[in-house]
Order: C-alpha cells, then structure tokens, then sequence
C-alpha cells in the first residue's frame, strides 16, 4: 500500500515539475536595423558574395595556399578555441545530468562501545554494519535547471562560433603576413637596385673629380647618398624577418625559413569584388554569431536567478541493510528504505537571491550591449575595406604612372649629367625619387591585396566544413 502511495506521489511531482513553464524571460533575437546596401552603390548587392567562396579560390598562390593549411593544424590560438569548445561541451554533459536522479552508494562498519545505559544500549560492545544506497532527485518545478541548462547549450555555440571566428582570423592573418612579407621581398629587390645604382653613380662622380671635371661635393654627396640606400636597405631586411618570424608565429612553429611561390606583382586579386547583401552578415559572421550566443547564455541565466528564489524540491529515497552481524547483512529481515519529498524554502538569504538575479540582468545588459558593438563593428570593417579597396585602386594606378616617369626622368638627368648640361645633384634627386616611387608601389600593391584579403574576412569568408575538419590537429598531437 505504501509502494503504491509513494509511486503515484513521485510520478505526480515529476508530472507537474514537467508540465511546469521555466521562469524568467524567454530568449528573443534583439532587432537589429540593418542597411539596405552598402555605402558604395557601384558594389554588387547580389546574395552571391565574395565570401561565400573557399579561401583556397581567394588565395590562389599554392605556396600560400600550403602555409594556410599548416596554420590550420598548428597555430596555438586555434588549439586553444578547440580546448574551449571541449570545455563547453563537457560543461553542457555535466549540467544535463542534474535532470537524473543522483544516486549514490555507501557502506558502515562500525564496532561500538558502550559504558552505561544512557544511549538504550547495554553495557560492552556491540558491532554495526550497513550497505545502502541513497538517491536525490531535484524536480525541476520553476526551470532552474532547464535554464541552467540553456544557459550551457548557448555557451557551447558560442564557444563554436569562437572557435569558427579564430579559423576565419587565422586564415586572413596568414595571408596578410605572407603578402607583406612578399612585399618585403620586392622592396629588398629594389633596394639593393638602388645601392648598386648609387655605386655606379658615385664611382662615375670619382672619375670625374679624378679627371678635374667636378668638384669633391659631388664625391660626398655620392657616398652619402650611397650610405643612405645602404641602411634603407638593412632596415627593409630587418623588417623583413621580423614579419617572417611572425609567420612562423601564426604557423605554429619556431622561427625558419619560409618558402616563397609568386611575386607580389603575380599576386591577383579581384578590385571589384561583389560584396553580398548586407543582411546576410549577421548569419555569416562568426563573431556575431558568437556574440548572440552569449546573449542568449546570460538571458537564461536571469531565469535560473529567479527560480532559485522559490522553494526547491526534491525526492530523496534510501534502501539498503543492516545488522550487528557481518555474516547477517544479507539475509532476510535486515533490509530498510524510505521515500520522501523535501522542500527547501529560501528565507534568510532571499535579500542575496535578489541580488543575484540584479546581477544577471546587468551582465545581460552589457552582453546585449556588445551584441550592438559587434555588429556595429561588423558594419564599419566591411565599409572600411570597400573604401579602401577603391582608394587604393586610384593610388596604385598613379603609383603606377609615377614610376614610369621617374624612370624616364633619371635616364634624362644621367645623359644631361654626362653632357655636363646639369649638377650631380639633379641626378642624385632623381635616382632618389625614383626609388622612393618603385618602393611606394610596391607598398601600395600590397596594401590593395591585403585590402581584398581584410574584406574577404570582414564578410565572413574564410570558414567553410572543409575548413573546419582542417583546423582539428592530428590525433599524435
């Protein structure tokens, strides 16, 4: 009779606590007022964008292409993202196990002695032994712990969005340092084509002094100059290595030698580049995406705040044997169990649960708040790199021109000089401004391929599943 009594009671409580609504307020997508087109009206609107392509058709150079996939399974900062949704996922396992029962097991074996009388017990010693088990069952009745656990499953989206925003930075970041690093390169070349011009120029500046043509100013003035494209050219092969060893960085790997495959002028990029609708951002932005995940984790905990506030209750039950006699423990008419339900009512410390659920609101203020950062960010680095791809494309055109006509001006200033029509000094002003030209292109030829490179991931390129099953390290790790 009793049995019966105890089952029906349970199954009601486990009834009513399922049927029951969770408390505190339920997760909405804040509204977010996107614009109709970028700013640049002459940018494609179509859904089809840049970003939706693989980043191995963006990077068509397959040394590059050789080096993102090193990044993917070395770099430390995507291990880490890794760690972290493992973390979360083990997290959202262990708070899903607070809906089952919690069982545990237990033994006693005891020998007691007794002096007086006090306790019921005879005088001398007497021996005790228990084996049981005893089970705990939270009714989850106002959805604390199904908040709680909404609360983790957002959690591990996040931290999947995270890692989701880490593979897109990593891919970009590597491209971005291999085209520097070509630029480098360039710059290098054109450098020690300077000092040889310079060497050239000056030996021709002795000559004449020698020959009683030109004055010792023109000698000075040639080995200063001389001096000058000598310590450009140390300063851009510094430059250089450093860039290269934070490739190295960004490869997962101590500092080397890092293969190079096309020249930076081979490096081809699209200028006009369909930049897609901007609604679809927000879905592809991994970093948004991760932003409303967190959202979505601190909503659920104002929920979980508030029902902590009300009674919470529980089943708990026992069962087990016990004897004096070790021999006895499991032999008929020892054996004992219980069932109950307990209801714990916070009273004293109702002033700290309210607080608590204070707290919560406020951190959902603030993750609510850098939602709104996020995607006003989002908005700015895509219009950013839209202006600059067409800036730059107008710069680089002219750098261009500027390099024609500097070269076209040195090879003047040299006959006028040999013709003793003009001073050393134009021709050394127009050798100079000729190098300053050629390494101001090459600089802008690598800010216009970053630029495409940057909005490929300010759209949110770069992450695909391919590129997903990529970036998980090999099990020998």
């Amino acid at each position: 009779m009793r049995t019966r009594v105890a089952r029906r009671l349970a199954a009601a409580l486990v009834a009513a606590s399922a049927a029951a609504c969770a408390l505190g307020p339920s997760y909405k997508r804040p509204p977010t007022v996107t614009p109709e087109h970028w700013l640049d009206s002459t940018v494609s609107v179509k859904d089809s964008s840049y970003a939706n392509l693989p980043w191995w058709e963006v990077l068509g150079d397959t040394t590059l292409q050789r080096l993102v996939r090193i990044a993917l399974q070395e770099n430390r900062d995507l291990r880490v993202a890794l760690a972290h949704v493992n973390e979360a996922r083990a997290q959202l396992g262990i708070q899903r196990l607070e809906f089952l029962p919690q069982i545990d097991a237990q033994g006693t074996a005891l020998k007691r002695e007794v002096h007086d009388t006090l306790l019921g017990f005879g005088v001398g010693q007497y021996d005790f032994f228990q084996v049981g088990a005893t089970v705990s069952w939270e009714l989850d009745f106002w959805g604390r712990l199904r908040r709680l656990n909404e609360s983790a499953k957002a959690s591990l989206l996040s931290s999947e969005y995270g890692r989701r925003a880490v593979i897109v930075t990593v891919v970009a970041d590597v491209a971005r340092a291999y085209l520097e690093l070509r630029d480098f390169d360039q710059q290098a070349i054109i450098a020690e084509s300077n000092v040889s011009t310079r060497r050239v120029s000056l030996d021709l500046a002795r000559s004449r002094f020698e020959g009683g043509l030109t004055s010792e100013l023109d000698v000075r003035q040639g080995e200063a100059e001389l001096a000058n494209s000598e310590a450009r050219l140390a300063g851009i092969r510094l430059q250089g290595g450093q860039k290269e060893h934070e490739l190295d960085v960004l490869l997962g790997r101590m500092p080397g030698a890092v293969p190079r495959g096309a020249a930076l002028i081979n490096q081809h990029f699209p200028t006009r580049i369909p930049a897609g609708l901007p609604s679809t951002l927000l879905e592809r932005r991994p970093d948004v995406r991760q932003a409303e995940e967190d959202l979505h984790a601190a909503n659920a905990l104002i929920g979980a705040a508030i029902a902590a506030r009300f009674p919470t209750i529980s089943l708990t039950g026992a069962a087990g044997t016990r004897t004096d006699a070790v021999d006895q423990i499991f032999k008929a008419m020892t054996g004992f169990w219980h069932l109950g339900a307990n209801i714990l009512l916070p009273i004293l410390n109702s002033g700290r649960s309210g607080k608590q659920v204070a707290l919560e609101r406020a951190r959902t203020e603030a993750a609510l708040a850098h939602y709104d950062q996020t995607v006003l960010g989002a908005f700015r680095e895509v219009e950013d790199q839209l202006l600059a791809l067409e800036q730059l494309g107008v710069a680089v055109d002219a750098a261009v021109r500027q390099v024609a006509a500097a070269r076209r001006a040195v090879l003047l200033a040299s006959d006028r000089y040999h013709g003793g029509v003009d001073s050393y000094t134009t021709l050394l002003d127009a050798q100079r401004i000729l190098a300053d030209a050629e390494l101001g292109e090459s600089s802008l030829q690598r800010q216009q391929r970053v630029a495409v490179v940057q909005l490929y991931r300010a759209l949110g390129g770069g992450w695909d599943p391919v590129t997903d099953s990529l970036a998980v390290p090999h099990a020998s790790h």
